[in-house]
């Protein structure tokens, strides 16, 4: 059983910048696996299907894996004042007219946006659970 005094220092221990940058670490990972998880399934967060562009489809090959450069591109980065995930270099000219669509093309989202799928929720929770184990028993 733990003291009075175990139970503060951990409490302590929780906001320590030390640790806000791991689990933002973590969170980070995860949200990033599951992003390119999407790519390889063709598939938007919350699990649907995005529609297989026509030029996928004439070139019998997945949608948005013509130069493989969106999904290259997208990168994260952690400290202990929160998570960025976002998109670097040549993906930055298209990736806005992808998630969101335009007049022309269907929006074939990548990202969660506003609050995050249950996908999301489920590894993240199982993610930070074992953080928590791991550290604090």
């Amino acid at each position: 059983m733990s003291s009075l005094g175990d139970l503060r220092r951990k409490l302590r221990t929780l906001s320590d910048p030390r640790t806000l940058h791991e689990l933002y670490n973590i969170a980070g990972a995860e949200v990033y696996g599951l992003v390119q998880q999407g790519f390889a399934l063709e598939q938007d967060p919350d699990g649907d299907p995005w529609k297989p562009s026509r030029a996928a489809q004439r070139e019998n090959r997945k949608t948005l894996r013509d130069t493989g450069r969106l999904q290259d591109g997208i990168t994260w980065k952690a400290d202990s004042r929160g998570l960025i995930v976002t998109t670097t270099g040549k993906a930055n000219a298209y990736a806005r007219y992808v998630q969101k669509g335009t007049r022309y093309s269907v929006a074939r989202k990548f990202m969660p946006e506003n609050a995050l799928p249950k996908q999301y929720q489920d590894a993240l929770r199982t993610a930070f659970s074992a953080y928590f184990q791991s550290r604090f028993g």
